[in-house]
């Protein structure tokens, strides 16, 4: 196996005069959990959707295991379709209200060609670890409550036995004991089934509870990349501080109002020169005015956009 199970290289893409994904780099290793956060707007969506082929890039590389998906045949993107899926954020709308439960979760089977007959007892047995009962097959999803469509949502990317599982915004509008239990769940099938995730939140508490790193997205680039404690306990980057501030801790005993990120983001389809976030960044000068920031190593492995990063 190849040490990156999936790897984007200098990846772009545009949706006429936005650039959504902008020289994106990114790799994820077998088993690890990568945490994608940023507002809504970074372009963390479109990222997750490159990963699982359901959109392209206009430049740059998307290689899993190795390979480079722009030179796969037909038979062997079907094959990548299998190996990686996606959790929606909104289940249910990803499902069609005409198709019961069970019709749901067999339909990836019809797709690649799968025998129903064979495939349906491990089907059941993914069903009753997802903590649904068998009585919900027959049902269609405006009948299940939140929690149970987002189970669905779980059971159905994983009726292929897929390798990458890329999961949007997962636990967003539930309860923060439901959030819970789908975090606890989600850890465990990704230890029982060698899964490997790309977990896409702006809820950092959630992120924070499975992710190895953090990739922190800012109006279509990647702007600090490194060990999720160490980003979280130490952000290098302004905005991903501004982040942090902005998390509400779930600690009842060191309650602690979230700080409001200042500003807002500029309009994607005309940036300003320089530093994308010149425009709310409370260290800004004149050269982060005029010149974009590169990539950065810092000692501690990080990777940082940042003219001024914020470190010991």
């Amino acid at each position: 196996m190849h040490p990156d199970l999936i790897e984007v290289q200098d990846a772009a893409v545009a949706f006429g005069r936005v650039t959504a994904v902008d020289a994106v780099s990114l790799a994820i290793r077998p088993g690890e959990t990568v945490g994608l956060i940023g507002e809504s707007g970074s372009g963390k969506s479109t990222l997750a959707r490159l990963l699982v082929d359901l959109v392209r890039p206009n430049a740059g590389t998307v290689r899993f295991d190795g390979q480079d998906l722009a030179t796969l045949d037909r038979a062997a993107r079907r094959a990548y379709r299998r190996d990686a899926q996606m959790i929606f954020q909104d289940p249910v709308a990803s499902l069609s209200p005409r198709m019961t439960i069970g019709r749901a979760l067999a339909e990836p089977l019809a797709i690649h060609g799968i025998d129903r007959a064979q495939a349906w007892p491990g089907v059941l047995e993914l069903l009753h670890r997802v903590g649904l009962p068998e009585t919900i097959l027959g049902k269609y999803p405006h009948q299940v409550s939140g929690g149970q469509a987002r189970r669905v949502g779980i059971a159905r990317a994983l009726v292929l036995r897929p390798k990458l599982v890329v999961a949007d915004e997962p636990t967003a509008g539930l309860d923060v004991s439901v959030q819970g239990d789908l975090v606890n769940l989600m850890t465990e099938l990704q230890r029982d089934f060698g899964l490997t995730y790309l977990l896409v939140s702006h809820n950092l508490n959630v992120v924070r509870a499975m992710a190895d790193r953090f990739a922190v997205m800012y109006l279509g680039r990647l702007i600090e990349v490194g060990p999720a404690r160490r980003i979280f306990v130490a952000p290098a980057h302004p905005y991903t501080r501004a982040l942090i501030a902005a998390t509400p801790r779930l600690d009842p005993d060191r309650l602690q109002a979230p700080v409001p990120l200042a500003g807002e983001m500029p309009n994607p389809a005309d940036l300003p020169p320089g530093c994308r976030f010149q425009t709310r960044c409370p260290l800004v000068d004149d050269h982060c005015r005029k010149v974009e920031p590169p990539e950065t190593a810092l000692t501690d492995g990080r990777m940082v956009r940042c003219h001024k990063p914020l470190v010991d």
